[in-house]
């Protein structure tokens, strides 16, 4: 419009004699401007008051809420609702902590008070609820959020976490309950989302394990940073359909390349690395049941020590760039069989790492709440069936990550590594079980204190009271993630096996429990000076 509008003043000007002042041609435009634009805006707005009026008010449909939280997370929100009709809810305004924004409007809707004015705020407007718009909050300010909103009686719902909405828009279909890991949440206002573009950028990343809790979670955040071809490699044909089926839906311009293989078959894993040729690994397959593994330990060495040096050998003679294992607090002063193997793979990890070309690292973490039997899946399946929730120790503490947290710090790690890393993912305080039923309990309605509300248990086989990221004979030393520490192991003390010779001893152990019971054995007895783990202050290299 503004071409022709200039084409037309040129054309005027040039082959005529004006009698009008210059200035005509600028006020044209301007008004011309001014009469389409204005008359497109205005066209929209009827538009969607009249759609609103028709599909939502007039047939009862829509909820009166008021949105906690004024910042990007909570616009993007409203704009969406608006941009795309959806009567779902009646925005009634803002609420949000910071004072300087009170009376203020974000878009069309005014910011009317702070968390301490919901009881006037949510009677003033009629609500039906409110909904919390802040999903780099941390769980204790989520929790104060909560309890301000249900102390006012009005229903209380949240927009997902950050790391679930990563490079997507969240809809009204989003909006959900408090969940118990949202309460855990660690803030993440000032994480930095990017990875160097060298890392997987353009490459072929291959995941084993890709069908599992985190497995599948490192697929997703994965494609947010663009691979050439995602390789999801498992044993199981229905975890894997279900992950490339909703990746091919979200990320259609990725490729990804389903594998049914099992790990430990080492020429099955040369033809797949042969065929593929991965750039970086990512080894997140494992036997993770404690209980289990301490029933069958040949197995915990057959799949987890056996096929973790299957994986990293296939990488080595390929010429992976980078690979990362997955490792856990388990690994720490071990004292089951599923511990004592996922230590036999850290030291694997460093053996190896010195005589290849590729960077290999293991990253060390807790529990991942809400994984396939962890302990707040158990607590749910036993809510649902009207149960009582089981805890093995009044004491008993454990740390805990969401499985968004744990993948996301699991590929920044893969960035930090220079090769024989063990890395530590900040797991916060460790959450006592007890206390954790007890709040799971309140968030669903129930009363904890009830006859037969928790029942105190026993531990299990290979259990222990408390759990711990950094063994006494370890030291913690930062990166240049907040989040992210590597470990420092304070002298040679791992179990004096090269690469070839453990993967020979545990190869003779596959199938013979007590031999696989005397290696694990090994990998429990590593010295331990008596003294505490301390944390190192920041090198000028980090």
């Amino acid at each position: 419009m503004s071409l022709a509008v200039i084409a037309g003043s040129i054309g005027v000007w040039f082959t005529a004699q004006p009698l009008f002042s210059r200035s005509i041609l600028a006020m044209t435009w301007a008004l011309t401007i001014l009469a389409v634009g204005g008359s497109r805006f205005g066209w929209r707005q009827v538009r969607r008051r009249l759609w609103k009026k028709m599909n939502g008010d007039a047939n009862g449909q829509s909820k009166r809420i008021l949105v906690y939280g004024a910042g990007h997370s909570g616009s993007s929100f409203v704009r969406h609702l608006e941009t795309s009709y959806d009567h779902s809810y009646i925005v009634c305004g803002y609420v949000d902590d910071n004072r300087a924004l009170k009376n203020m409007y974000v878009g069309n809707h005014k910011v009317v008070g702070t968390g301490d004015d919901l009881p006037r705020l949510v009677d003033a407007y009629d609500v039906d609820g409110v909904i919390l718009a802040a999903p780099s909050a941390s769980g204790d300010a989520l929790r104060e959020m909560r309890d301000r909103v249900t102390a006012t009686g009005a229903e209380v719902r949240t927009l997902p976490r950050l790391l679930e909405t990563v490079g997507g828009e969240v809809s009204s279909a989003d909006v959900r309950g408090i969940r118990y890991e949202d309460l855990l949440g660690r803030d993440m206002t000032n994480v930095d989302l990017d990875l160097d573009p060298n890392y997987v950028e353009g490459r072929t990343v291959l995941v084993t394990g890709a069908g599992g809790s985190i497995g599948s979670e490192i697929c997703r955040q994965l494609c947010l940073y663009k691979p050439e071809r995602l390789v999801l490699l498992g044993r199981g044909e229905n975890r894997i359909h279900r992950i490339l089926r909703k990746l091919n839906s979200e990320w259609p311009d990725t490729e990804c390349i389903p594998v049914i293989c099992n790990f430990t078959n080492a020429d099955h894993v040369e033809r797949v690395f042969e065929e593929h040729r991965p750039e970086v690994v990512f080894h997140a397959g494992a036997h993770k049941h404690v209980y289990l593994m301490e029933a069958h330990p040949a197995e915990a060495v057959r799949n987890n020590v056996v096929g973790t040096g299957i994986v990293a050998r296939a990488a080595d003679r390929f010429g992976v760039k980078r690979f990362v294992a997955i490792s856990t607090d388990k690994a720490v002063e071990p004292c089951n069989a599923m511990g004592a193997s996922k230590r036999l793979c850290e030291i694997l990890i460093r053996k190896i790492n010195e005589q290849s070309q590729t960077k290999f690292m293991a990253v060390r973490f807790g529990n991942v709440i809400g994984s396939s039997g962890s302990v707040l899946t158990i607590f749910q399946q036993q809510a649902a069936s009207g149960q009582s929730l089981t805890v093995t120790h009044r004491e008993a503490t454990r740390f805990f990550m969401t499985v968004e947290e744990a993948a996301f710090l699991v590929l920044h790690s893969g960035a930090l590594g220079d090769g024989g890393d063990i890395f530590v993912l900040e797991m916060g305080e460790p959450v006592c079980i007890y206390d954790m039923a007890r709040e799971f309990l309140e968030l669903n309605g129930r009363d904890p204190d009830e006859p037969g509300a928790i029942e105190i248990t026993s531990l299990s086989p290979g259990e222990k009271v408390h759990e711990s990221l950094c063994s006494a004979w370890e030291e913690l030393e930062p990166t240049s993630s907040g989040r992210i520490n590597r470990v420092r192991p304070n002298g040679d003390i791992e179990l004096q096996y090269t690469f070839d010779e453990l993967m020979a001893r545990a190869a003779d152990c596959v199938g013979d429990r007590e031999g696989a019971a005397k290696l694990l054995d090994e990998a429990m007895q590593e010295p331990s000076p008596a003294r505490a783990p301390v944390v190192l202050e920041a090198t000028g290299g980090e």
